[in-house]
């Protein structure tokens, strides 16, 4: 039986919906649906079945990925989960965040081949000093726009904690793996948790967002290199409902590790 996210207990204690002011809200989450529902038949076929999947889900969840409002309850459980299992040891945890390459013209999201870049990243992980951490996080995405006349494009990209290992180890395990370019100056960064709660389940829950932006390059005050971001326009918003609705909720977590006391690593 595949495990059932909406009914799994969770602690109240690191429950994002009371300790995040932010965390979305379930009439937000349900107005969104609504958005995707009027938008998802532009989208052909694909978008039809997956605006009446959505359409249909009340009281029996409809279990999709794109559904604004089982994401809102998956998050929950997956915060709440990842943050009280930090809060047992919160010294030398890492995010780390890590942008491909790859990018995916508007209308041609589904080529992203999500199943490829988590065996790449498995098997960095797996020949590199950090191959015994624990790892929990997911594939988030955003549109990123361009300086000049570019058409704005899909990036994929990779937000995730690691348990141990330390910065210089888990940068060194991914860095020459993802090189710098020119629309990507910062290809790997990984930075230090913070260690009271509040900050681990904020963490915790943006691991696996529900809010997708575009990204745009800009300046800041001082003149210094810079990117502004805002929500992403509804069909955009409908083209990546459909790819999230086919990757699934485990198919866009990133997990790694062997620790009986976080069932979350091997759930199926």
């Amino acid at each position: 039986m595949k495990f059932n996210f909406y009914c799994a207990p969770i602690n109240e204690d690191y429950d994002p919906v009371e300790k995040l002011p932010s965390f979305e809200t379930s009439n937000q989450a349900h107005k969104r649906r609504r958005l995707l529902v009027s938008a998802l038949p532009e989208l052909g076929e694909a978008g039809r079945l997956l605006a009446s999947r959505l359409d249909d889900c009340s009281l029996k969840k409809c279990r999709s990925a794109g559904c604004p409002v089982c994401l809102r309850l998956f998050r929950r459980w997956w915060g709440s989960t990842i943050a009280e299992y930090m809060a047992r040891d919160p010294d030398y945890w890492f995010t780390v965040s890590i942008v491909p390459s790859d990018v995916f013209d508007v209308g041609h999201l589904h080529r992203f081949a999500w199943k490829l870049l988590k065996d790449r990243l498995r098997t960095q992980i797996a020949r590199s000093q950090i191959s015994q951490a624990v790892i929990l996080g997911g594939i988030d995405y955003n549109l990123l726009h361009f300086e000049d006349d570019r058409s704005p494009r899909w990036r994929p990209h990779l937000y995730f904690l690691t348990g141990g290992g330390g910065q210089g180890l888990i940068e060194n395990a991914f860095r020459k793996h993802y090189p710098r370019d020119e629309d990507t100056p910062r290809p790997v960064v990984v930075t230090a948790q913070r260690t009271d709660d509040k900050d681990l389940v904020t963490t915790a829950t943006y691991t696996f967002k529900a809010r997708f932006e575009n990204r745009r390059p800009c300046k800041d005050k001082r003149g210094n290199a810079d990117t502004e971001s805002d929500e992403l326009a509804l069909p955009h918003q409908a083209e990546l409902a459909i790819l999230l609705d086919r990757q699934g909720f485990l198919g866009r977590t990133i997990r790694h590790g062997d620790d009986r006391a976080l069932p979350a690593l091997t759930t199926r």
